[in-house]
């Protein structure tokens, strides 16, 4: 799980090699979050669609088998 908070201008962030839309949850305050709608990833960048407002609690979990 990692964990970040908005600033109002970042849309980057950093996830694991290999992850994709599929195998992560993404939520902003705890409300889910839309794959390819919401976010896109591109190897070890996971870019939102619209920065994530000053102070939005962040969290991405990516999924493992």
């Amino acid at each position: 799980t990692r964990t970040a908070t908005g600033d109002g201008s970042t849309v980057g962030f950093t996830v694991t090699d290999g992850v994709t839309v599929d195998t992560v949850l993404v939520t902003e305050n705890g409300v889910l979050q839309t794959p390819t709608t919401d976010y896109t990833i591109s190897g070890t960048t996971l870019t939102f669609g619209t920065a994530p407002a000053s102070g939005v609690a962040i969290q991405i979990r990516e999924l493992f088998n």
